[in-house]
């Protein structure tokens, strides 16, 4: 039997056994049982708080692929001090059939005792969950009586800005709403004209990008954030109309209609990224003004309802694209879609990846559409191809080029620019804290705080790890190198097997960052997990990217793709 330990302290306090005392005791604890092959796990200046060390996830894959058979550790806190993602962690185990093992609390899932601890554990933090969020909505329902402005990124059309006012006992407090910026407040309107005049989200976007308008932060028009723009009530102004259709859709109305203010929404979205119904949403009456009446929004409503009414019942055409999300214009960095079209002529369905922005403004892009049904073969044939002592040979003799300074430099700046941006949020917690009167809102404002001030201490420790290594270490690593090898090793065992593309998919999604086409050179860029060149997936860019000269792999039209397992180079003709 194989045992893994994990161990963790923070360098920042001096208290507690250090990770080498904890690893022999744990190494003895397992002598005790008769095990005498470990594998160690070791995490120093990371907080309990927080569950992305480097260790600690490298623990939780390879017990994912059965890498061991038990994992022990010295104390419960050495794995979270968090009990929810304790409870997660523990689970992620028994699914993979690992046995768990704290010496100082004894809790060993081989017993029924230990079992039963876990249970309790796991009821606890279900417990912690629903009272957390029970307490969440009742403070949402005290906020959205005051028709506030929480923070964030303002909607287009407005900006936020602080507001004095009294409170019960005549104390003067501050609060943020809402303020109306004018050369944006026209770009909404013709948004909302546009929308139903043209009725489609798609053909709003077309028109914004063709034109050249910009959003908030200077990025293009998607059809994404067209739709987010129609549909969000912020614009519409209260009045009894718009009243009624959120008391029919089940939503918790708050504050009084002057028929001149727009509306504030809350409880809109769980734990900020999936949204709720519209039936849990609290509408408030807010301290802006809005911009469309009820009448332009609810037609709005009303036309988006129709189109998902006309909708074809098929599924989307990305189910049918293997490279969907993964393949980006080489001459404007956008994303590229999939589209396919049905030849009447001969009776078959063609396939094409085509760039996003060209798509919308055939005048700012020159790309040509990609084959879809020979970028597929070749990638798939491509990644089958590569011989593991090249790749090998290849991953190594990239860490001596002097480019990967620029990549560590890039690595540092975003670490040091995550810092600054988590400073910015304390700051606005701050400000919120020196006029909030709520306690649990208090309380859960400083947790937030503090476990930001932990993730700058740990951000900061990467940062200092980055300046001080030596830059082949870090690209190098055998350990990285070692599990990308294994990712190869089961595209090539289990992809000849896959019936569907969703399953293609996700092998291919395991060993590929992403995949640049450049049309006008006919090389099809493939960059695997671990490359570094990170770009953004299905977006649409606002400025063009060389990404000829800045590839960490240099690439020519006659590379032979058994000799660089990287580039795939297409001299075929993969256009359309």
């Amino acid at each position: 039997m194989l045992a893994a330990i994990y161990s963790r302290k923070s360098k920042f306090s001096e208290k507690g056994e250090s990770v080498e005392n904890q690893i022999k005791l744990c190494e003895e604890y397992g002598n005790y049982l008769g095990i005498k092959e470990f594998k160690i796990y070791e995490d120093e200046g990371f907080s309990g708080g927080n569950v992305e060390r480097p260790q600690f996830q490298k623990m939780l894959r390879d017990a994912k692929n059965k890498k061991f058979d038990m994992l022990i550790c010295y104390r419960l806190d050495r794995i979270s001090r968090n009990v929810l993602d304790f409870s997660q962690t523990i689970e992620e185990l028994k699914k993979n059939n690992i046995e768990f093992i704290s010496i100082k609390e004894q809790f060993d899932t081989s017993t029924p005792m230990g079992r039963a601890m876990m249970n309790i554990a796991a009821v606890f933090a279900q417990l912690e969950r629903e009272t957390i969020a029970e307490r969440i909505k009742d403070n949402m329902l005290e906020l959205a009586k005051t028709g506030r402005w929480l923070g964030g990124t303002a909607p287009l059309g407005y900006k936020s800005e602080p507001m004095e006012y009294s409170d019960s006992n005549g104390k003067a407090k501050k609060m943020y709403k809402l303020v109306q910026v004018p050369e944006e407040i026209e770009l909404v309107k013709l948004i909302f004209t546009l929308y139903l005049d043209n009725k489609k989200y798609s053909s709003v976007a077309t028109h914004l990008c063709k034109n050249h308008y910009k959003g908030k932060n200077g990025g293009e028009f998607s059809k994404g954030t067209v739709e987010q723009i129609i549909g969000n009530p912020v614009y519409c102004i209260a009045d009894e109309h718009i009243l009624n259709y959120f008391k029919k859709q089940g939503s918790t109305m708050c504050g009084e209609l002057n028929g001149i203010n727009g509306l504030m929404t809350y409880n809109k979205r769980e734990g900020g990224k999936k949204d709720n119904p519209v039936s849990e949403w609290i509408i408030s009456v807010g301290k802006h003004k809005g911009i469309v009446s009820s009448d332009i929004w609810l037609k709005c409503v009303e036309i988006n309802n129709q189109n998902k009414q006309k909708a074809s019942p098929r599924s989307g055409t990305g189910n049918k694209f293997l490279l969907s999300g993964l393949i980006v214009c080489g001459c404007c960095g956008s994303g590229m879609a999939s589209w396919s079209h049905l030849n009447k002529k001969t009776d078959l369905t063609e396939r094409y990846y085509r760039c996003n922005l060209k798509n919308r403004a055939a005048t700012r892009c020159s790309t040509k559409m990609l084959n879809a049904y020979k970028a597929e073969d070749y990638v798939i044939s491509h990644l089958k191809s590569i011989d593991e002592e090249t790749f090998i040979k290849n991953y190594k003799a990239i860490s001596k080029d002097i480019e990967l300074k620029n990549n560590i430099g890039t690595e540092i700046a975003s670490l040091k620019k995550h810092i600054e941006e988590n400073n910015s949020i304390i700051k606005g917690y701050m400000r919120k804290l020196a006029v909030e009167e709520d306690a649990d809102i208090i309380s859960m404002m400083k947790e937030d705080i503090k476990a930001l001030k932990e993730d700058n201490l740990t951000t900061q420790y990467k940062i200092n790890k980055l300046e001080a290594t030596d830059l082949t270490i870090i690209i190098s690593s055998h350990e990285q190198l070692e599990d990308i090898i294994d990712r190869l090793r089961n595209f090539k065992k289990f992809i000849d097997f896959c019936e569907d593309v969703e399953s293609k998919r996700k092998l291919i999604l395991s060993v590929v960052e992403n995949i640049i086409w450049h049309s006008e050179s006919e090389i099809l860029e493939v960059n695997l997990i671990g490359s570094g060149k990170k770009l953004t997936r299905g977006a649409v860019q606002s400025r063009n990217l060389c990404f000829g000269n800045s590839s960490r792999w240099d690439y020519y039209q006659n590379t032979n793709i058994n000799t660089n397992p990287l580039l795939i180079n297409f001299k075929k003709n993969p256009s359309k």
